[in-house]
């Protein structure tokens, strides 16, 4: 962004927020006119229902002539973790214009006016948006983070039980959860994402209603649990995705699984296959996490992985961001030959020069210098977006430097960058109620 913003409307439109009740359903029969009626319902039931997210944080814009609105967006806080530090998260949800008030530059004006004071008020850490490709890059987001990504499996690439003599395994039993399942379950989510880059946080509150209302946006799931006699050793969540115009691409697809043990993944992949046989259909998509046991045994079978789409992120302020990681940072350098570094070291991204003060493997302070080219802190260069993808594990320094020749790491500095900023998984699981 480059100089003022002009957030003057065209005459006969005017902005608004959402602040009565009669206001919410007008802006939930909108949603469901410009996108599909269940988006209004989840809509519905995140403003009655989700942690943080007030009445007030949907904006829009109304013709005066017609009484419509005809844009809107709104400001949905969501709790996330880098490495198991929690940081704040703030979606860009429900966008969209009417066809004949496109191309006015409506939604940036929104954004500008609303959305970005808010990311900044409420001194959130990053921002995400699930949306189309290339229009929010001039708010600064990139694609990034997985998102919808799936193992599809054939339900004839998983062994059939033999019919004389069934497997020990077989005696664990797979039932609905329950809420004297829910502290189990949890500590099997948070066994799932421990090895994860970002992930999402569900403290227990949200767990209840997700489990309540057992949606994942519109999509209905249901929750069970593997037990071997009366210990859960798993948990997955299972959605059926009916095609009626084509049923044979109809399929079970598993939203979430943690399953702690090898009897617990071949006796639900079982599960899995019996319940694909009954319903006529003859494929499951697993998550996309390969920390499952559930989605790398799905792998080991065959399975393939689709492409799936992607979190679009933006980085509110990098110096904040890196010095509420900074802890991870420190941790990475533990058992290393960095482990008592004393020296400063310069993340160049050639608007700013993000300057670390390590002292004895710890790091004193993090500044940003500037723009300024004096010479100095040139072995680690790289553009922005870059530095993010690299911040956020979805590259390697390798790769990023055969991409794109601005990449420039050099001299002894390479090895510590390595060190820093490891090539790591994430995933997204659903953070709403």
């Amino acid at each position: 962004m480059s100089g003022p913003i002009d957030l003057s409307l065209p005459d006969g439109l005017e902005y608004g927020i959402i602040e009565t009740d009669d206001e919410l359903e007008e802006l939930i029969a909108y949603n469901s006119a410009i996108h599909e009626p269940r988006d209004g319902e989840t809509l519905r039931r995140l403003v009655e229902h989700q942690p943080g997210f007030d009445l007030k944080m949907n904006y829009y814009i109304r013709d005066t002539d017609s009484g419509k609105i005809v844009s809107s967006l709104n400001a949905i806080p969501s709790a996330w973790a880098y490495d198991g530090i929690p940081i704040k998260n703030l979606e860009l949800g429900f966008v969209g214009t009417l066809e004949a008030y496109r191309k006015k530059g409506l939604i940036r004006k929104l954004y500008y006016r609303y959305f970005e004071k808010e990311f900044h008020r409420g001194k959130y850490h990053i921002s995400n948006i699930q949306g189309i490709p290339y229009f929010y890059r001039q708010f600064g987001y990139d694609f990034l983070i997985p998102a919808w990504r799936s193992i599809l499996l054939r339900t004839n690439q998983i062994p059939a039980v033999p019919s004389d003599k069934k497997p020990d395994w077989m005696r664990l039993s797979i039932r609905g959860a329950t809420k004297a399942n829910l502290n189990d379950i949890i500590e099997l989510y948070d066994r799932l994402t421990s090895p994860l880059l970002v992930s999402t946080i569900r403290d227990r509150p949200l767990w209840e209603l997700q489990e309540k209302f057992h949606l994942d946006f519109s999509r209905e799931f249901t929750t069970y649990v593997v037990k071997s006699g009366e210990a859960v050793v798993g948990y997955f969540r299972l959605v059926s995705r009916e095609n009626e115009k084509e049923p044979e691409n109809s399929y079970l697809q598993v939203i979430e699984s943690s399953i702690s043990r090898i009897d617990g993944v071949r006796r639900t992949l079982e599960f899995l296959r019996s319940q694909c046989a009954e319903r006529g259909f003859h494929q499951i998509a697993l998550s996309g996490a390969t920390t499952s046991n559930l989605s790398r045994i799905g792998l080991d079978l065959g399975g393939q992985m689709n492409r799936g789409w992607k979190h679009q992120l933006r980085i509110r302020d990098m110096t904040q961001f890196l010095k509420r990681i900074r802890p991870a940072l420190e941790r990475r350098l533990r058992n290393t030959m960095f482990a008592d570094l004393t020296q400063e070291m310069a993340i160049n991204t050639y608007r700013h020069r993000y300057v670390l003060d390590f002292q004895d493997g710890r790091i004193r302070d993090i500044n940003d210098l500037g723009v300024h080219e004096d010479g100095k802190y040139l072995d680690f260069r790289t553009p922005p977006s870059d530095f993010v993808r690299l911040l956020l594990g979805q590259y390697s320094p390798e790769e990023l430097s055969h991409q794109n020749i601005d990449f420039i790491v050099q001299g002894p500095v390479k090895s510590l960058v390595e060190t820093l900023f490891p090539k790591q998984e994430s995933f997204i699981g659903y953070y709403f109620c």
